[in-house]
């Protein structure tokens, strides 16, 4: 959670949300969360009902707080994006959780204006990287190296999932769409009042129209495939 995938889809407190409800998905465990015969009747409504539960256990609010000593779920995975946001000319800078959820944000200023990077470790997803561009009237838009997420965005909050790409393009890929009216260069409380903004406003967007039944499913399916690919890699 599909800043998506949670929320990450995404929004990443989003995604966070949807992929932590495959734990569900055993027989035994449904009734007790609120599903009914009818729900399980069809997939259809399951996917419909397992969306209502996904808005149900989605917090109201992401905070970004510092946090010291982040073990990388893939270490080797955070090295390369980390060398190869260092050689882009980023300046690494903090760590933060995003609570009350698991996945934590590292910080990257750069010296291009309206323009900041984050590193993100967001299991079950692994690490990936957005670059985000802010504008003047307060919106953003994410640009991120993961595969598209099937689900909606929030106009002024977009995410764009660029696919697996190397971050030399993802970089490309941001200044080419960045129109002119975005912020000067942006220091580190810029970049996380922005980063929170569009968190939380994605947050109360998605609580208001929920999700469909076919997003739930294109969640639950993305999943799948990341999990087999990273069991075919280890």
């Amino acid at each position: 959670m599909s800043i998506a995938n949670i929320i990450l889809a995404a929004t990443f407190g989003v995604a966070g949300a949807t992929l932590g409800c495959r734990a569900l998905l055993r027989r035994r465990h449904l009734r007790k969360l609120g599903f009914t015969a009818d729900d399980l009747s069809s997939k259809e409504n399951f996917y419909r009902r397992l969306g209502e539960i996904t808005v149900q256990r989605m917090p109201r609010k992401i905070s970004l707080i510092a946090s010291d000593n982040h073990p990388w779920s893939k270490k080797g995975e955070y090295a390369r994006s980390a060398a190869a946001l260092e050689r882009l000319g980023f300046e690494r800078n903090s760590v933060f959780a995003a609570s009350p959820q698991k996945w934590v944000a590292e910080v990257w200023l750069s010296k291009e204006e309206g323009l900041f990077a984050v590193i993100l470790d967001q299991p079950p997803l692994g690490i990936h990287t957005n670059v985000v561009v802010e504008y003047k009237d307060g919106s953003t838009v994410s640009f991120e190296n993961t595969d598209e997420c099937g689900r909606r965005h929030l106009e002024n909050h977009n995410w764009i999932h660029c696919g697996p790409i190397m971050l030399d393009d993802l970089l490309q890929r941001a200044l080419r769409d960045r129109h002119g009216d975005y912020v000067g260069q942006m220091q580190l409380r810029d970049c996380i009042r922005a980063y929170e903004r569009a968190l939380n406003e994605n947050l109360a967007w998605r609580q208001k129209i929920g999700f469909t039944a076919d997003e739930i499913k294109q969640s639950q399916e993305r999943a799948r495939r990341y999990q087999s690919l990273q069991r075919k890699l280890s």
